[in-house]
């Protein structure tokens, strides 16, 4: 029974966690109609699958003993390939297994072509479909009770299903690595189990009569029949008196197999995977015009798949600390020389209300920011400096509001870079791109209401158009050009000519209850997020920017959502606030596996924090939205002010630790 359920789980888990994955980015992409097709593949695989197992039994059945043996041989060799396999490609592919899926289902969806999701869901539960038909024959002959390995096939392709739908609801998160690591052991002693079950068969069969005579008799520790004895034979895969050739095959498979999982996952080996991940959007593109997305898909799931000088001090992560005080003046020092590679900035204001940014700009892109710096306050942001030459900016200072920064030195070797931090960076962007897509969308469906004159319509839509953008709003904000005209406030233009975007429209709509006049400003925003949508393509990321991207989300909940001012007129402040936790998660997310290298007590305390944000945020929700922000007393707003700063105090450590 333990053999057939961590078949079953193991199995069952993998098609499960394809589809899960593949319909949780439908949902996230609002193509909820688009799921019909994935489900028609999943029914037509889970069909062929159950057919192949039971001609496989069918045919075991009417063959004479002699023959049965053979064929049970067989199968037992397919299945011990199989599986080892399948070991093999997991341990490769699962780091980046969800990014890939993502891919190239945004490239099906991007065609129209309802066949590349059907082949998606088709060939990912038939491939783990046949593996399983195979292996649980292959364990069903092996066992002495069929009825309890049945049972525990069907528990642990439950369990698989379960799991798959906790990830398609968004509740359950696994370390796809540590798991099928974990499980990888598991199958490795069950397929030794299988191979040494299959010498034995082969004997009975008459192929093989070599070492035949007994190696061990552990009767007397586990006698046979009990309870000890079926779980021995159920966890080592191996009878408890052997043959020297039982024993011995059985130990040659398993002791390199289970080496191999237990590895650690070389640099190479992920960069490999990454590569050929980066590589199939393409592929899969170029086929789906010839109506093949689904072949290539087969590939993909592996079937065949200033100048004072400031040198700054060591942070003790390989990245050097440069301070940085904000005053009335502005920035001291103004002007830097650093040399190349990773800095943190720490930024403090010597109390002051004027000056409360400091920033580093690349032309007119922020390459890093620190924001909300109070009196009494310190930030840090973290980035690796290339050489050339930037300009510094704290933003109302009145001597000393710009400077230079120059760096020396030679660039970081970006092909030196860890595994870790590229694939990072390559789930972000993926994560960016989803985002802009999305925004681009809600925001014409928005638009499009307010130039039809619907106001109810234009009403109801405006806290969603603006979530994917609250998600990612770091990101655009380094675009310092794009920002101001998508998401400015009445109180940071001088004069209303200024005023466009999200909050002009906002203003109009709860104000006056008009849309007149609004149609060039509906146009303006959607042709801006357009633009965003495109120079996101394009942006270069480090981790330390993006973990900088999630400290900085909080820190608009704390200026502009806890305060009410961000939708003063319509009132939908929580709609934001959820919406900025939720993109600071992702960038904390996708940054957690190199923090989780180099300072594992961090990455244990952030997670419950943003659980505990998630909880506090709860008691508000209304639907798919939350209640009106007024309706919140100053004790509401406490209460969230305090789980917030619980998260964002740790949260704002992790920069400094994934920079470089």
């Amino acid at each position: 029974m333990l053999s057939t359920f961590v078949i079953g789980l193991r199995e069952g888990l993998e098609a499960s966690l394809i589809v899960g994955i593949i319909a949780a980015f439908l949902a996230s992409q609002e193509r909820r109609d688009a799921l019909r097709w994935v489900w028609i593949g999943v029914l037509a695989a889970a069909g062929v699958c159950a057919a192949v197992g039971i001609t496989l039994h069918l045919v075991d059945q009417e063959l004479p003993r002699q023959q049965q043996e053979g064929l049970e041989t067989i199968i037992a060799v397919i299945a011990v390939a199989a599986v080892t396999w399948m070991i093999v490609w997991m341990k490769r592919h699962a780091p980046s297994l969800s990014r890939e899926l993502k891919e190239n289902t945004a490239a099906a969806l991007a065609t129209g072509s309802a066949l590349g999701l059907i082949g998606m869901a088709f060939l990912a539960v038939l491939r783990e479909g046949l593996e399983t038909s195979v292996f649980l024959v292959a364990a069903f002959n092996a066992s002495s009770d069929v009825a309890a390995s049945a049972l525990g096939a069907v528990l642990g392709l439950a369990v698989a299903v379960a799991i798959g739908f906790g990830i398609f609801k968004g509740g359950v998160r696994l370390n796809l690595t540590k798991f099928f690591k974990a499980t990888g052991v598991l199958l490795a002693f069950v397929a030794a189990g299988l191979l040494s079950k299959a010498l034995h068969t082969a004997h009975e069969a008459g192929w093989w009569n070599g070492l035949q005579h007994q190696a061990l008799d552990l009767t007397g520790v586990i006698p046979d029949g009990t309870i000890r004895a079926t779980l021995f034979t159920g966890l080592f895969g191996i009878d408890p008196q052997p043959t020297v050739g039982e024993l011995g095959i059985w130990a040659l498979y398993l002791v390199p197999v289970v080496a191999f999982v237990l590895a650690p996952t070389t640099s190479r080996t992920v960069a490999r995977a990454a590569g050929e991940a980066a590589a199939a959007p393409a592929t899969i593109s170029n086929r789906a015009r010839a109506g093949l997305v689904g072949g290539a898909l087969v590939a993909l799931l592996g079937t065949g798949a200033l100048f004072a000088s400031a040198s700054g001090s060591s942070t003790g992560t390989g990245s050097k600390e440069v301070a940085i005080t904000l005053s009335a003046a502005g920035c001291s020092p103004a002007n830097l020389e650093l040399a190349a590679g990773p800095t943190t900035f720490a930024v403090t204001n010597s109390g002051t209300a004027d000056v409360t940014e400091f920033e580093v700009l690349d032309g007119s892109r922020i390459l890093v920011e620190a924001e909300n710096v109070a009196a009494g306050i310190e930030r840090s942001v973290s980035v690796t400096l290339a050489p050339g030459t930037y300009e510094t900016t704290c933003p109302g200072g009145t001597t000393a509001e710009t400077g230079t920064l120059t760096v020396t030195g030679e660039a970081a070797d970006t092909g030196a870079k860890s595994a870790e931090a590229k694939q990072a960076v390559a789930d972000y962007r993926t994560f960016l791109e989803a985002q802009t897509v999305l925004l681009t969308k809600r925001v014409g469906t928005f638009t499009a209401a307010v130039k039809a004159g619907d106001v109810a319509g234009a009403k109801a839509r405006y806290a969603s158009a603006r979530e994917p953008y609250e998600r990612i709003e770091p990101v655009a904000e380094a675009f310092g050009d794009l920002d101001p005209k998508i998401d400015v406030r009445i109180n940071d233009v001088a004069n209303d000519d200024e005023f466009t975007g999200f909050h002009r429209i906002e203003r109009e709509l709860w104000q006056t209850g008009s849309t007149k006049g609004l149609g060039p400003i509906a146009d303006q925003l959607l042709a801006d997020v357009k633009d965003l949508e495109q120079r996101v393509r394009t942006i270069e990321l480090e981790p330390a920017q993006i973990a900088n991207g999630a400290v900085e989300l909080l820190g608009e909940v704390s200026k502009s959502k806890i305060t009410g001012e961000e939708d003063r007129y319509s009132h939908t402040d929580l709609v934001d606030f959820k919406a900025n936790v939720e993109g600071a998660e992702e960038a904390y997310n996708v940054v957690s596996p190199i923090l989780s290298s180099r300072d594992t007590a961090l990455e244990q305390q952030i997670a419950p924090e943003f659980k505990a944000v998630y909880a506090a945020l709860a008691p508000y929700a209304r639907g798919d939205g939350f209640v009106s922000y007024t309706e919140l007393t100053p004790a509401d707003k406490r209460k969230l002010s305090a789980a917030l700063n619980r998260l964002a105090e740790p949260l704002s450590e992790v920069p400094a630790k994934v920079v470089g």
